[in-house]
């Protein structure tokens, strides 16, 4: 059976500069619209990174609760531990939508590198291949500061140890 899955996040590639007027601010209220609007089984993602945000959207008509950022941090993800260490680390703030590495949106931990290119063109996949080189030594070198640190909006609830403690913490156990 077909699904949609209805994205509050903002951290996709397709989306302007700007929220449109009377866009939904939150997942929650976008499934609502979404769901009166389609016949089809709807899946949440985005800005669902507690047990709160699961029974938010749930409770909006979600069938599934897809996450990301509250899985990075897990003994299973693949994400560079020093990436995983940036997520706890305190020296980190905020995040922002950046095309500073890619030349496409996508939500990241503010650091050196995205403050230096606030104003990165939309020049995807050129800006991707021209930053590969930064990002691989950033890597290597353990430099946060250059790395890309994708980051949801919930990324402080991220959580070390097992997925399954995590799974168990976004299902209220």
């Amino acid at each position: 059976m077909p699904t949609a899955t209805a994205s509050a996040s903002r951290h996709g590639a397709f989306l302007a500069d700007r929220r449109p007027a009377g866009t939904p601010s939150t997942t929650a209220e976008l499934l609502r619209e979404v769901g009166a609007a389609v016949g089809l089984p709807l899946i949440a993602a985005g800005a669902v990174s507690d047990a709160a945000a699961v029974t938010s959207v749930l409770a909006a008509g979600a069938e599934a609760a897809q996450v990301g950022t509250a899985l990075l941090r897990t003994d299973e993800s693949g994400a560079r531990q020093l990436h995983k260490d940036a997520l706890g680390a305190a020296r980190f703030t905020e995040t922002t939508l950046t095309r500073a590495f890619t030349g496409r949106y996508a939500r990241a931990l503010v650091n050196d590198f995205v403050r230096d290119h606030e104003d990165a063109p939309d020049g995807y996949p050129a800006i991707h291949h021209l930053t590969a080189p930064v990002r691989a030594a950033a890597a290597a070198a353990g430099d946060a500061e250059r790395l890309n640190l994708w980051a949801g909006t919930g990324w402080r609830t991220a959580r070390t140890g097992p997925v399954a403690d995590a799974m168990s913490g976004l299902l209220g156990g």
